[in-house]
């Protein structure tokens, strides 16, 4: 809720506004400001769905890597080793 003092701010905001752009120039300075904010909001939603879609997949992928890791550690451990080299 508003308190009293930011009424009082917000209606000097405003009449400073209309004293500086005038009547003539306030609404299509409203106008651009709300096309403005549209766009941030337009590309702010774009870009998170994106980091979404990212995480999505980064967060299936971990399967793929566990497996092949598992896959070289069966070669590795299958694999025969070289005369003067020790087995870890």
């Amino acid at each position: 809720m508003l308190s009293p003092t930011h009424i009082v701010f917000l209606l000097l905001v405003i009449l400073l506004a209309l004293v500086v752009f005038g009547p003539k120039r306030l609404p299509e300075l409203g106008n651009s400001v709300g096309r403005a904010i549209q766009e941030f909001r337009k590309a702010s939603s774009s870009t998170m769905d994106e980091v979404k879609s990212v995480t999505s997949s980064v967060t299936s992928t971990p399967t793929s890597v566990e497996t092949k890791t598992t896959e070289v550690e069966h070669v590795t451990a299958a694999a025969p080793v070289p005369e003067g080299k020790q087995a870890d």
